[in-house]
């Protein structure tokens, strides 16, 4: 399994209704083989992190181009003070 980090850094603080409601965008992201899961994590008032698993790193970048990155241009970056600061890897232990 791998895992894709993002860090969002936003230019004010979150409203959380931007992630209130991402069920069609979950929904795309399992109608891809592969795709494992989505966590949305608040780590400040102006900071979210995204983590998203999958099975391999072919997955995690068709999720990003076939769905990642077009949700996040139309509802995220331009909240944002700068580029998401992306990390992949692999899943080292999981429970």
């Amino acid at each position: 399994m791998h895992a894709v980090v993002n860090r969002l850094q936003f230019k004010a603080d979150v409203d959380p209704s931007v992630f209130a409601d991402v069920t069609d965008l979950v929904a795309q992201m399992q109608a891809i083989e592969g795709f494992v899961g989505l966590q949305v994590i608040q780590t400040s008032p102006a900071e979210v992190t995204l983590v998203i698993l999958a099975a391999d790193p072919a997955t995690l970048e068709r999720l990003a181009v076939e769905v990642g990155s077009p949700w996040m241009v139309a509802n995220v970056v331009p909240l944002l003070a700068g580029p998401p600061d992306r990390r992949v890897g692999p899943v080292l232990a999981s429970s």
